[in-house]
């Protein structure tokens, strides 16, 4: 083309991405080195973040010099985050564009087939291809479309937070049904949530376990965030215990087995959850449980909550131990929570399945999520947390104290003794609730425990459940708080305060930048067998990429 540079010009710089305005550091920027032919071919894009080359970063830092703020900036949290988004954004895009190459193609060669088998006069041929076409172009457009809010029926209400609502929904084009979350930008920026819906989006797509809920897609308009995943009919765990009361050891051992593999899922993707409770694990159609809630599963905690949990710890820590009896803590437990249903969202909740080390804000590691199990493994067995309290005061003391707490429950009344724990049950407890030295910390600990040993950990969903969620379709919402209920409505009076309060903190005053949501977008085309009509290779695809 007449105005462009001869090829040979080694002056001529190729196509580039200057995103990164205002930072000279000395770098090439990335470039389309494979249009070229060039010797140095090979000096292309290439995919660090996953693996980190100690050799090679130390190099190239000396090699250009890097004063100490690039390099901070360079290894900063958010700028490697977009690195990463932007990769998985690219991989996806190529993914898709040639998952529909692929299946055009095979569209077109069926066509083909079966108009010449019907052996088709020209009139009839070009009357058929035009309307291929046109089913083409369809098919084209929705690729092209965004994904909106409007293209979402909503059915039910089926959650209430803080910071927003929860929504069971029905895609109108696809007739998925998903549960959608719905949170203000503007109101997660004012609280600094917005790293934590960031990493709770990043944890959905970055997996495809049935342990965790799945994501279907993530969408965004000028004043809302979106999470359309999937929907989980049988409530969550929290209700099931509610109603069972106290589990029988083969039980406990089946539903706390099942949520041992689902954290370690969320281990295997490098995030640690740090603030397990029974509402975190939903129970799906089949009686198995799923994963949920990762909005705190990141690099480190908000240091607000940290101080205050820090100042709570403190408050009590001149305050006398209370001893009370195995049956005195179930009722005092289970009147509280008659009481208030929504205890463990409570403002003024006590966080029972919290490691000491995270409630103390010290470094700590996978194992404070195999505390919070331990916890929540007691309570199947005994009633109760292990470390609840008549007040949340005497919990924190409790907590500061736990060594000293923490006690085998036992019955004494005849009626009552089938609730002692086994010596072998105990010590699968005490294996995990622990000082963080000696606690049980990988999957494979817990399964060389002789209190696990007929657990068939390969077939775990294979296994019929306790209790199997009695549903009368897919949108059954009978497991969950219904809105329109004045009575259970009066269970989120606190949500509601804690909202209000929210609504009256002072806005910040640097902007909301745009690039905040960067790479939040998801499954915006949607799954390619709801889209296309044909299947595809995707091992084939995946091969053209790389």
């Amino acid at each position: 083309m007449s105005g462009l540079p001869k090829s040979s010009d080694s002056t001529y710089r190729d196509i580039h991405m200057d995103t990164a305005k205002g930072i000279t550091l000395g770098l090439r920027d990335i470039h389309m080195g494979t249009a070229r032919g060039g010797a140095n071919w090979n000096d292309d894009i290439r995919m660090d973040t996953a693996k980190l080359d100690t050799t090679r970063n130390a190099t190239t830092v000396k090699q250009n010099s890097f004063q100490m703020w690039e390099r901070e900036f360079l290894e900063s949290p958010e700028v490697k985050r977009k690195a990463t988004v932007a990769q998985l954004y690219f991989l996806d895009y190529y993914f898709q564009t040639l998952g529909y190459i692929a299946s055009r193609k095979d569209r077109r060669s069926r066509f083909d087939a079966d108009t010449k088998k019907r052996q088709l006069s020209a009139t009839d041929y070009t009357k058929e291809f035009k309307s291929y076409c046109g089913r083409e172009r369809v098919v084209l457009r929705k690729r092209r479309t965004k994904l909106r809010v409007e293209q979402f029926h909503i059915i039910a209400q089926v959650g209430q937070g803080g910071y927003g609502e929860v929504f069971l929904a029905r895609k109108s084009e696809t007739g998925e049904v998903c549960a959608l979350k719905k949170m203000k930008k503007r109101t997660l920026f004012k609280m600094d949530e917005v790293r934590h819906v960031l990493v709770e989006r990043d944890i959905l797509t970055a997996t495809k376990t049935p342990w965790l809920v799945r994501l279907l897609y993530a969408f965004q308009d000028a004043q809302h965030v979106y999470l359309a995943m999937e929907y989980v009919p049988g409530g969550d765990f929290r209700t099931l215990l509610n109603n069972s009361g106290v589990l029988k050891e083969e039980h406990a051992r089946f539903y706390i087995s099942e949520m041992f593999v689902a954290v370690s899922e969320l281990h295997k993707l490098g995030y640690i959850h740090r603030d397990l409770k029974p509402e975190n694990f939903l129970v799906d159609g089949t009686g198995h449980v799923k994963l949920t809630d990762f909005g705190l599963a990141t690099g480190a905690l908000n240091p607000r909550r940290i101080e205050s949990m820090k100042i709570k710890l403190d408050k009590v820590k001149d305050n006398q131990v209370v001893y009370r009896s195995t049956l005195e803590r179930r009722s005092l437990y289970r009147s509280i929570r008659n009481e208030d249903p929504r205890y463990a969202d409570s403002i003024v909740g006590s966080p029972d399945y919290m490691a000491p080390e995270v409630l103390r804000g010290k470094p700590y590691t996978y194992s404070v999520d195999y505390w919070s199990l331990g916890c929540i493994f007691f309570e199947f067995l005994a009633g109760f947390p292990p470390f609840s309290g008549g007040t949340p005061e005497e919990t924190w003391t409790n907590l500061k104290n736990w060594t000293k707490v923490l006690r085998r429950p036992e019955y004494d009344k005849p009626e009552d003794l089938i609730f002692n724990l086994s010596d072998i049950a105990w010590d699968a407890v005490t294996r995990l609730i622990s000082h963080a030295s000696v606690r049980s910390s990988t999957l494979a600990q817990v399964k060389d425990h002789p209190f696990f040993a007929n657990v068939k950990w390969e077939d775990l969903r294979g296994i019929r459940a306790p209790f199997v969620p009695a549903l009368d379709s897919e949108i059954d919402t009978g497991y969950y708080d219904d809105f329109t209920s004045p009575e259970d409505m009066a269970k989120y009076a606190e949500v509601k305060e804690k909202q209000r309060n929210v609504d009256k903190v002072k806005e910040k005053d640097e902007p909301l930048a745009r690039g905040v949501w960067v790479g939040f977008t998801f499954g915006k085309n949607g799954p390619p067998k709801m889209m296309e009509e044909s299947s595809y290779d995707d091992s084939a695809a995946l091969a053209t990429i790389f």
